[in-house]
């Protein structure tokens, strides 16, 4: 009769209304936070817990950066080495006497970089 008693009691238990307050501490000063602001450096994502003047002093301080970023569309920042590993480039498909005659026509003699927005038009110009 005990035993039953005591699975009776954790049901009920378990039917309770819980009442969860979750409460952000700002992760540099200790006081409260009023967001979670996620970002990402050499592929790897983080959040951080902060109030609304730390998560602008980070901002500000990410600011001259990403001006000179690039957006990358895939959710998953990667570096450059796990980029030049995966998916090739218009670029990359080129031979060498096309990628001599793309770098004289785009003006590009010393870039490392190139978009495939940039060798497509070359293409679509007939590979002049």
């Amino acid at each position: 009769m005990r035993v039953l008693y005591r699975s009776q009691e954790l049901a009920y238990d378990w039917l309770m209304a819980q009442n969860v307050i979750v409460q952000l501490t700002d992760d540099i000063d200790g006081g409260e936070a009023n967001e979670t602001v996620a970002f990402a450096l050499n592929g790897k994502g983080y959040e951080i817990d902060l109030n609304s003047v730390n998560a602008n002093k980070l901002r500000e301080a990410f600011a001259p950066f990403i001006e000179k970023a690039r957006v990358v569309t895939d959710s998953s920042p990667k570096s450059r080495s796990q980029r030049a590993s995966g998916t090739p480039t218009l670029f990359s498909g080129l031979d060498a006497e096309e990628k001599s005659r793309f770098r004289k026509w785009a003006e590009m003699p010393t870039a490392r970089r190139v978009s495939d927005a940039k060798v497509q038009s070359w293409i679509d110009a007939g590979k002049p």
